[in-house]
């Protein structure tokens, strides 16, 4: 247990937020699709100049019901819209989860459903890796020839090792009797 190359390194476990398609409800605000009466439109995504995906969307706004419907996959799904009045005037829209019922910015198209990252259990990219030192250890390596990552190898080896090390004893420190002569 616990030998050399077990783990889980080198894969990620959840599926990314990046790797799925998405709708966002201040992008669709901006491309006027939340004004009254409605609209009727098919957004596509792209990545690298080749198209991988597309929805069509349809909007239904009046006074008493906000609804959006997406057609994707030969499906129709309808979601509900929530908005409020901030203080500078005008309305900020909200997608109402299909899945959990909380009000999402973001919704998320994986498989043939529709959800919010926390139902779709999506983590962030920038999540799975930690860049927190790195310019620190790029500075440790510019007067050497070693790449800055095995400088990071390294350093992590070596904070490893000091967390193993023992730590001074808790409590108070016992008094030493010095013995006058």
């Amino acid at each position: 247990m616990g030998g050399s190359g077990s783990g889980r390194r080198g894969y990620l476990t959840k599926t990314t937020a990046e790797n799925c398609h998405k709708v966002d409800a201040n992008s669709l605000a901006r491309w006027e699709f939340f004004k009254p009466g409605g609209r009727n439109e098919v957004t596509r995504w792209s990545r690298g100049g080749n198209e991988t995906g597309s929805v069509g969307i349809r909007t239904s706004i009046d006074n008493k019901r906000a609804i959006c419907v997406f057609q994707y996959n030969c499906k129709e799904i309808t979601v509900n819209l929530s908005w409020f009045s901030p203080g500078y005037g005008g309305r900020r829209y909200f997608f109402i989860c299909p899945e959990c019922g909380k009000r999402m910015r973001t919704l998320f198209f994986k498989k043939s459903k529709i959800a919010c990252r926390l139902c779709h259990n999506l983590t962030y990219e920038s999540s799975n890796h930690n860049y927190y030192f790195d310019s620190a250890y790029k500075w440790m390596a510019s007067n050497t020839k070693i790449p800055w990552e095995a400088v990071k190898v390294y350093m992590r080896l070596k904070m490893r090792a000091a967390k193993k090390e023992p730590k001074r004893p808790r409590g108070r420190p016992r008094k030493v009797r010095t013995e006058v002569a």
